[in-house]
């Protein structure tokens, strides 16, 4: 089982991805880009990594349209 980088971004936002999958039952794992950075640092450079067998799912949750969208509102 491998796994494939789905978002990288300031560790703020990438909290978040990880928190919206985790809700989808989705297991996505954030890494941080250097090791030696102050983890109180939201604007650190982070990323977000999922299982290969679930990102296609993730990447239809996070980047796909929403029905608003579809919908034309």
């Amino acid at each position: 089982m491998g796994l494939k980088l789905l978002f990288e971004g300031q560790a703020v936002k990438s909290e978040m991805v990880v928190l919206m999958l985790e809700k989808w039952d989705l297991h996505p794992q954030m890494e941080e880009v250097n090791s030696n950075l102050d983890t109180n640092d939201l604007s650190r450079d982070s990323r977000v990594v999922i299982p290969e067998e679930e990102y296609e799912r993730a990447r239809e949750i996070l980047w796909s349209e929403s029905e608003i969208e579809r919908a034309g509102f």
